[in-house]
């Protein structure tokens, strides 16, 4: 019996015990299973220190994958508890990192566990045992999916299997679902009649429709037997086709292209977990094709490349089978092109048809009928490279009377209202270098464009309306933060129109109540450029609901943080600057069409709209950018087109430069007439007072174009003095 001296003693032992420090990494010797138990036990009660060293300890113990996620799977308490403490953690600085990397490692053991091959085998064989081995076998079976099928088609295939083992087999295939769709369709035209019907009742009962063409294709085989074909057309039937008989083969394949085209989920399975060339963790797809020695076997294809690629080899099928199908021909090109795209530099071999030819060459063959089916592909999937290419094509192959197709859609159209800023351009710069001869839906969108391009080589311009002077200052900061120059902000839309800085915007901040934000926002849209309505917070659903059927407008209520402006300005597809060789590229390009329409002066196209822009820009560039667009500028018949290159010829302070600009102006009065003002008159007579040399020779040939007559003041060597 402890004394009283002694208990104390007891308890002050066991006090002093308890505050020790305890060790932080845990012991060499401890298993796995422990560690594991460990963290979650220490994340769930809020141990820190405790949690993050069992974490690292079981992370560093050479643990399998596979080994980890049979820890978890195998004990349903650890099961349970893990998500919980995973999700706690995840919320901890200290935890964040060991807690994704524990959940990963989690995922892919059980995804290699579902895809061992000699668990699956396994799994097989007790399909013929008892009744806890078959439900067992089930539930590896269906784990693993597509995974299963090539050994359930051989285990079919053997005569030597038993047969309570091949109907157990039989009965779960169509418990695999969708994943077993592809595998069972390409393994169907190639093993016996017995094994077809088996294969065809289950892709009836597993009823995704795009098993569908594989069936068709079997039920129309003149060497399939009687059997074979009237159960591939009651499977059919069950997917959802009252006439099996009056099925187009090629619009099936069609379809399917489209679908992967849009990568509709339920046509791909679980993605099958890598490590890629950088040590990445890469999700891949399988493909599947029929070895006539080695069965089903299957291709590792990236996840990003899987879409196209299917997308390739369903609308090549198509185009066997009727090649002048044009959705088709389609969206064979749009694969191509997306594929090429997603490729990049990467060196990977692909099952795809045709790769002898370029992505261009397909674009381009076919028409331009052919690229404008492709350009509304691309904006119904808002797929701005592939809108990009598709403009290419066009503007390789289209010209003025084929730029409209004279459907429903015109593509053109769409693209030259589509929210990002290159497809625009690119629009704009098609539809100019073909001269049209006649408007058409949309055209008048196309100088503003070139314009636009044009002013906006210096940045993506935007304008701040309504608001305080401190919050349009926020504003303006938060718009140069995304890479944007703020031209102009004032607090009603009269000023800032009145002061032309709305005739080139990439966006629009507009601050304001709902009903006066709106008229502001309306007048944007029409000129299609994007806009931000921020509005009082108590007014933002109503401000949404006002501007639903609005395009490029996004709605923000007044508190919203940095990150919310941010994501709306994404959402709008305008988030994405240009970079500096993207702006020369689309200022050179947008020039040179402005000075094309210029001398052709063609009926459909009126560059005079592009001017303030061209004069905004001659005003405020220098160097070879300014003598190009004054070269537009001298082409135009306005009196302010030429009284702007006057104004810059005379405040040029480089010699060669200011003889160009006075020369231009000159040509620009001999075409046009003198429409110099009175100012510029005498500001002129004062210039030639002082020139001399090549520059005085240049404002001489000016003023003589002007035809003024005499009055210049002689110069105090011609008086002799």
């Amino acid at each position: 019996m402890f004394t009283r001296t002694r208990l104390g003693a007891a308890l002050l032992l066991l006090g002093m015990t308890l505050c020790l420090p305890q060790p932080a990494i845990a012991a060499a010797d401890t298993a796995p299973s422990e560690m594991l138990e460990d963290f979650v036990h220490y994340a769930l009660t809020a141990q820190v220190p405790l949690a993050e060293a069992n974490g690292e300890a079981l992370l560093n113990s050479g643990l399998s994958d596979e080994a980890l996620a049979e820890l978890v799977d195998e004990n349903p308490r650890m099961r349970d508890r893990l998500p919980v403490a995973l999700r706690w953690a995840r919320e901890v600085p200290e935890l964040e990192t060991i807690a994704a990397k524990i959940e990963s490692h989690v995922e892919r053991g059980r995804l290699d566990r579902a895809q061992n091959n000699d668990r699956i085998q396994e799994a097989i064989t007790m399909l013929g045992g008892t009744r806890r081995a078959r439900t067992l076998a089930h539930g590896r079976l269906v784990e693993a999916g597509e995974y299963a099928v090539p050994p359930m088609l051989r285990a079919l295939n053997d005569p030597s299997t038993p047969a309570e083992i091949s109907l157990g087999v039989t009965n779960t295939l169509p418990a695999l679902g969708r994943e077993a769709v592809l595998p069972l369709a390409t393994a169907l035209p190639h093993v016996d009649d017995r094994y077809q019907v088996i294969i065809i009742n289950a892709l009836a009962d597993i009823g995704y429709p795009h098993a569908a063409a594989a069936l068709v294709r079997v039920s129309r085989d003149e060497e399939a037997t009687d059997v074979v074909g009237s159960a591939a057309r009651r499977a059919i039937q069950r997917l959802g086709w009252d006439d099996p008989e009056s099925i187009n083969l090629a619009g099936l394949h069609v379809q399917m292209a489209e679908d992967y085209l849009r990568e509709m989920e339920h046509l791909r399975a679980r993605p099958t977990l890598v490590d890629g060339q950088s040590g990445e963790t890469e999700g891949m797809q399988n493909i599947w094709a029929w070895d006539h020695h080695g069965g089903l076997v299957s291709q590792y294809v990236p996840t990003d490349l899987y879409w196209p690629v299917m997308a390739i080899r369903e609308a090549n099928e198509a185009r066997l089978l009727s090649p002048h199908d044009s959705t088709a021909l389609a969206t064979f090109v749009a694969g191509n092109l997306r594929l090429e795209n997603r490729l990049g530099e990467r060196d990977v071999v692909l099952p795809v048809p045709d790769l002898e030819r370029s992505p261009s060459f397909h674009a381009t063959v076919n028409g331009p009928a052919v690229a404008r089916d492709v350009l509304l592909m691309a904006i119904d999937q808002n797929d701005a490279a592939m809108a990009r290419d598709a403009l290419h094509a066009l503007s390789l192959t289209g010209g003025a009377s084929s730029l409209i197709g004279g459907s429903g859609r015109e593509a053109i159209t769409e693209a030259l209202a589509y929210p990002d800023q290159r497809v625009r351009y690119d629009a704009a710069l098609v539809v100019a270098r073909a001269m049209p001869t006649k408007a058409f839906p949309g055209s008048a969108r196309v100088i503003p464009l070139l314009g636009s391009a044009v002013y906006g080589g210096a940045g993506r311009q935007a304008i701040v309306i309504g608001g305080s002077p401190q919050a349009r200052l926020a504003a303006a900061s938060r718009l140069e933060s995304l890479g944007y120059d703020v031209s102009a902000e004032g607090d009603n839309w009269d000023a800032v129109v009145a002061s032309r800085a709305a005739d080139a915007m990439d966006i629009a901040y507009v601050m304001g109540d709902t009903n006066s934000g709106l008229t502001i926002v309306e007048a944007l849209v029409k000129t299609d450029t994007p806009a931000i309505l921020v509005v009082p917070d108590d007014e933002l659903t109503h401000a949404r609901t006002m501007t639903a059927g609005l395009p490029g407008v996004g709605v923000l209520r007044a508190s919203a943080s940095d990150d919310a402006f941010t994501h709306s300005v994404t959402s709008l597809g305008v988030a994405s600057p240009m970079d500096d060789s993207d702006r020369r590229f689309y200022t050179a390009e947008a020039v040179a069409a402005l000075r094309d329409l210029a001398m052709a002066r063609p009926a459909g196209l009126d560059v005079n709209e592009a001017k303030a822009q061209l004069e905004r820009t001659v005003e405020s560039t220098s160097g070879p950018a300014q003598l190009q667009v004054a070269e537009v500028l001298a082409l135009i018949n306005d009196g302010a087109a030429q009284q702007s290159l006057i104004d810059a010829a005379l405040a040029s302070t480089d010699e060669w430069q200011q003889v160009s600009l006075l020369d231009l102006a000159a040509a620009s009065v001999r075409r046009f007439g003198d429409r110099v003002s009175s100012r510029q008159v005498a500001d002129l007579r004062k210039f030639i007072t002082a020139a001399r040399g090549d520059t005085a020779d240049a404002a001489a040939r000016l003023y003589g174009a002007m035809n003024r007559g005499a009055g210049v003041p002689a110069t105090a060597a011609a008086s002799g003095s």
